[in-house]
């Protein structure tokens, strides 16, 4: 597959013209439409429905669009690594996280890290859980961090540490004057759900069916932070972890949930791949970071 005609198809997604592509690649637009049509034929299926002088990405397309980003990226952070090895300069380390901890732990452990270890470059990036998964086992990232159980032979998997769910209640709630929140005191409040295929969604509904009760859902979101700042706005209640909470945009009232809820962590590692020792000292900021937070 020529790397060439990678790069003319995710620039004619961006720009949305095949003129675009062919003026940032300096190149004819008859040799960018024959890149892209060799690509077709390679793969055995069409990127683009053609109407007239239109080109609009069909469903398979978009889908390759995804794949081919990521190898992209790979292929320039190939290139900067290169650079480091021929100016004698510093090692990276490439961190991927979910949102979860993203906005929460990563920011704390890469500050400590920095100040450990200032010679080395560290990119942080924050992934959807399966997107996170396919970058880590295509050895774009050399850890990353999110919530388990993950069940891949591609992966080396360690606990990161664990925590309870809490409850985030808009501020005022009659529930925050107590310690804990059974979840059958919440039955009357609309529950900011998240969506059905997330790993946090599925527990909670699990933990709500053995309790015997069902939730009054009335909205959801792919994000848990997108919840917790609607809760900051007076809407509803979710329920997530201390860590996306700590992230309100507002006041909002933080009570433990009284259940058997435990969301587990881990670190994610490419199955058989060294760690470097750069990578093991962010580890152990982010475990740190995790334990004290």
């Amino acid at each position: 597959m020529v790397p060439k005609a990678l790069t003319a198809f995710c620039i004619i997604i961006r720009r949305g013209s095949l003129a675009g592509a062919a003026a940032d690649m300096n190149l004819s637009q008859p040799a960018v439409s024959r890149l892209i049509s060799n690509l077709e034929h390679e793969l055995g299926f069409k990127l683009f429905h053609r109407d007239k002088r239109a080109l609009r990405p069909t469903n398979e397309g978009r889908r390759f669009f995804r794949e081919a980003e990521r190898i992209l990226a790979g292929m320039e952070q190939l290139a900067d690594i290169a650079s480091d090895i021929r100016q004698g300069t510093g090692q990276q380390v490439r961190v991927v996280a979910m949102s979860r901890l993203a906005n929460s732990v990563l920011p704390r452990a890469a500050i400590t890290f920095r100040a450990l270890m200032p010679d080395i470059t560290l990119t942080l990036e924050t992934h959807h859980r399966r997107e996170m998964e396919r970058w880590l086992t295509g050895r774009q990232f050399d850890v990353g961090f999110g919530p388990l159980p993950v069940e891949s032979v591609k992966l080396d998997i360690r606990p990161l540490g664990s925590t309870q769910a809490v409850v985030v209640l808009p501020n005022g709630h009659f529930l925050g004057a107590r310690e804990e929140v059974r979840i059958s005191d919440l039955i009357r409040d609309e529950l900011i759900a998240l969506t059905p295929d997330t790993l946090l969604q599925q527990q909670v509904e699990a933990a709500f069916a053995i309790a015997g009760v069902s939730p009054h859902i009335g909205m959801r979101s792919s994000s848990s932070l997108i919840a917790v700042n609607l809760v900051a706005q007076g809407y509803g209640y979710t329920i997530t972890d201390k860590f996306t909470a700590s992230c309100a945009s507002g006041p909002v009232v933080v009570r433990p949930l009284m259940s058997a809820l435990s969301l587990d962590f881990g670190i994610l590692t490419p199955s058989g791949a060294v760690v470097s020792p750069a990578a093991d000292t962010f580890i152990a900021c982010m475990k740190d970071a995790f334990d004290t937070f």
